[in-house]
């Protein structure tokens, strides 16, 4: 990811617009972390794909899916 973040808060995860399992029309499963890209002063909710016990995270920008390193989240925990 070449746009580093600069701040991450945790809030309650959506309900809305997301099927008996949990995930969104879209895809992805919403997490309770948003994120902060540098230079933007909207915050942008983290995505995981989820496959088995394993989860890959990724935030949508502007239609892309950019995968996110867990390493990057966990270093503002």
């Amino acid at each position: 990811m070449t746009t580093k973040i600069a701040f991450v808060k945790v809030t309650d995860p959506p309900r809305a617009r997301l099927t008996a399992d949990g995930y969104t029309v879209k895809s992805g499963s919403p997490t309770r972390y948003m994120v902060r890209l540098e230079g933007e002063t909207k915050y942008r909710r983290l995505m995981c794909w989820q496959f088995s016990n394993a989860g890959t995270l990724f935030l949508r920008i502007k239609g892309e899916n950019v995968v996110v390193p867990s390493s990057d989240v966990e270093a503002f925990l």
